[in-house]
């Protein structure tokens, strides 16, 4: 049996998935809802609530599946973040609060170190407390 190509990718974690899925099928990965309108051809954050799809009912939660008539996928909806800024300040806090940072943040956490130092310094400075 001849494998099948990757039909679309989640909306949130980039997971290669496969069509058809139900209304109700999360990704198995990230266990997001696959059937929402952040996943959706005609997503659209500038656009009237966020659907150029007018005829399509409003959906307050874009994350969340929905009933949608007008649903079709998005082929490549996921798209990455730069999480450099977040990891910055995650290790900054971790800095602060002397704790260790999650595995997967310590190789990103070389670069918050002079970061974390000058942010613990000024907080310290502010405190009035010295080292």
């Amino acid at each position: 049996m001849a494998s099948r190509s990757v039909d679309m990718q989640c909306w949130k974690c980039g997971a290669d998935l496969l069509l058809p899925f139900s209304r109700y099928e999360e990704c198995s990965k990230c266990r997001a809802d696959l059937h929402a309108c952040l996943g959706y051809r005609h997503y659209d954050p500038a656009a009237a609530d966020a659907c150029r799809e007018h005829r399509a009912d409003f959906a307050l939660d874009k994350d969340k599946a929905n009933f949608c008539d007008f649903f079709t996928v998005h082929s490549k909806a996921y798209i990455p973040q730069d999480t450099a800024a977040a990891q910055k300040a995650r290790a900054a806090l971790a800095e602060m609060f002397k704790e260790d940072l999650p595995a997967d943040d310590v190789d990103s956490s070389l670069t918050a170190q002079t970061e974390a130092d000058r942010a613990l310094a000024e907080l310290q400075r502010l405190f009035g407390k010295s080292e």
